[in-house]
């Protein structure tokens, strides 16, 4: 596991500047390559899927069999609004230290380029909406989405299971003795496919479990239906739920992932309210940035580098297939 000084090491930055960023300090002066410099190096330094012995032998016999060739990247989340949630530059990264070790080249996605007639399909990274998915789709009927949740139209997708997430995340608070458990999240409903109020696995789930247990309470439930999860979100409805609350604190936060936790941690020390002593605070993704908080961020992990690698695999998987066919025919 890196630790901040590797970080800083590596990245040529203070150690410092480097806690800071990773904190989300917002009184911090520093540019967004700064920014993203810190999360990548962070991110790349707790990848581990490559560094056994093993493993680079594999790399290097796969390398002389896979012939270089194009898969279109298009992204949800470009460029600066990476930062907002890094559970999908975390996917990217995964994705682009699979292609590498694969031998295939990720150029970035374009519905309106005619560049993307040489590729041999897409990888789809966030959650696009319905209009988006269709241009895709057209220009490339062989792709995969990561993070979508719309239903299936001659592509396949890769999810990880929130519901799980969010019932581990509960259920832990409810061992722990918790009974009063907010829960501060986001929905943008233009990128999600349902019938149901609240379409995200994770709000239903806190939903539904503390229906379970009667230990709902509206009081303590604040969702935008209509925004996109961030840091600055989830100190915006920190600070509305504190001052909804009063005196009446809950002595839990379950957070919809680990941006929004990071805002609400950062509300509470804001209005120097002590975590986890007064509140405890849960998160979920486990993005490789959660253990460098101040105080370290208890959630529950995804794997996300795992699934950006799945979508690289599965076109060497395709492409090996296709040689054994031909091998078969010739």
């Amino acid at each position: 596991m890196a630790t901040i000084s590797d970080i800083a090491e590596q990245a040529n930055i203070s150690i410092a500047t480097v806690s800071r960023i990773l904190n989300y300090d917002a009184s911090l002066s520093v540019t967004e390559a700064t920014k993203r410099k810190v999360f990548e190096t962070a991110e790349a330094l707790n990848y581990t899927k490559y560094k056994t012995k093993k493993h680079q032998k594999r790399k290097s016999s796969k390398r002389t069999k896979a012939a270089e060739k194009n898969i279109a990247l298009f992204q949800w989340r470009q460029g600066d609004e990476e930062f907002d949630d890094l559970y999908y530059m975390s996917i990217r990264i995964g994705a682009e230290k699979a292609a590498q070790q694969l031998g295939y080249n990720l150029i970035k996605g374009d519905t309106e380029s005619d560049a993307l007639k040489s590729v041999v399909g897409s990888i789809c990274i966030g959650k696009f909406d319905e209009q988006t998915i269709k241009k895709i789709v057209k220009l490339s009927d062989n792709a995969v989405f990561i993070g979508t949740n719309f239903p299936l139209q001659n592509f396949d997708t890769i999810n990880s299971d929130y519901e799980q997430a969010a019932e581990l995340a509960i259920e832990h608070l409810i061992q722990l003795g918790h009974q009063k458990i907010a829960f501060i999240g986001a929905e943008e409903h233009d990128n999600l496919h349902g019938y149901r109020p609240y379409r995200t696995p994770v709000v239903n789930t806190y939903r539904d479990i503390m229906q379970y247990y009667q230990l709902f309470d509206e009081h303590y439930f604040f969702v935008d239906t209509n925004a996109r999860l961030s840091v600055s979100l989830g100190e915006t409805l920190t600070k509305q739920a504190l001052a909804s609350w009063g005196d009446e604190l809950p002595t839990a936060i379950l957070a919809a992932n680990d941006a929004m936790a990071i805002g609400v941690m950062n509300e509470l020390a804001a209005q120097q309210i002590k975590v986890p002593e007064t509140i405890s605070v849960v998160g979920i993704n486990d993005l490789s940035f959660a253990r460098y908080l101040n105080p370290p961020l208890t959630t529950v992990k995804t794997f996300t580098e795992e699934m950006g690698e799945v979508s690289v695999w599965r076109y060497y998987k395709n492409e090996l297939k296709t040689r054994q066919l031909l091998n078969g025919l010739f």
